[in-house]
């Protein structure tokens, strides 16, 4: 018990950590790195979503969305990924700007 208690505390931090870090830093870096690797994935029906509504809601826009949106969505998270990995693993080490626009997957949208 005492085990799934602290489990659940760290994640709940984790999820806190963009919160904590509001200014470029080393926290702000981690943060960024976790957010990145454990979200990425959400880059494919993102940009699913993305596509579709570029090319219109008519019948041409669903099938992209559903044959381009994927593709596009997968080189995003490939993406993120790599570079989540790298803000995590280089968070002590100055330079603390974002790499990727937006910062976050689930910030505003910012034109590619």
């Amino acid at each position: 018990m005492y085990k799934k208690i602290c489990l659940l505390l760290i994640i709940f931090q984790l999820c806190l950590l963009p919160v904590y870090a509001r200014d470029y830093n080393p926290l702000s870096k981690l943060a960024r790195g976790l957010a990145n690797v454990s979200l990425g994935w959400l880059e494919i029906p993102r940009q699913m979503m993305k596509v579709k509504a570029a090319e219109g809601n008519e019948l041409s826009g669903e099938i992209a969305g559903i044959f381009w949106g994927p593709l596009k969505g997968f080189t995003y998270f490939m993406g993120r990924m790599f570079v989540g990995t790298y803000e995590v693993g280089t968070c002590i080490i100055p330079s603390y700007k974002p790499l990727l626009r937006p910062e976050y997957i689930f910030a505003d949208d910012y034109d590619e």
